[in-house]
């Protein structure tokens, strides 16, 4: 959210948007054009019944989609990928083709912003269900099991 305001975005393209809570929550606390991109079709149904979806575009797709559709390109001033979104990428030309698909689909002098884990950690060790099941309570939506 941060960066938005830093770099004065009024349009976003979130890739990977998943179940779409960042879209929503920059459309309504920043009041600017966002684009939801996703490949998993369930992932974009569920977001759109998120609070303030409806000022959101959700598109089921990959960026190389939207840098295809001549409605997208150089329409953006900011990509975000947020959570896991980088970790989908498994090699250097896979990580080339997006972004190339990202920056087609920014405005000149536009910015991406990602989240990236080292790999050195090796986190997915600890990631058993032993160590990580939880059920949390969410409001609105009832008991999430995670």
């Amino acid at each position: 959210m941060d960066l938005v305001d830093k770099f004065g975005a009024t349009a976003v393209l979130d890739v990977g948007c998943g179940t779409g809570t960042f879209c929503s929550r920059l459309a309504a606390e920043r009041g600017i054009r966002v684009l939801g991109v996703d490949p998993a079709g369930a992932s974009v149904d569920v977001a759109r019944t998120k609070t303030d979806s409806d000022r959101v575009t959700w598109v089921v797709g990959t960026a190389s989609d939207m840098a295809a559709d001549a409605v997208h390109r150089q329409q953006y001033d900011l990509a975000t990928m947020t959570a896991n979104v980088a970790q989908v990428f498994l090699d250097d030309e896979a990580w080339l083709v997006n972004l190339r698909a990202v920056r087609a689909c920014l405005r000149p002098g536009g910015h991406v912003a990602f989240e990236s884990r080292a790999p050195s950690d090796r986190a997915w060790e600890r990631w058993t269900k032993e160590l990580t099941h939880q059920v949390v309570e969410v409001e609105g939506e009832g008991p999430v099991e995670d």
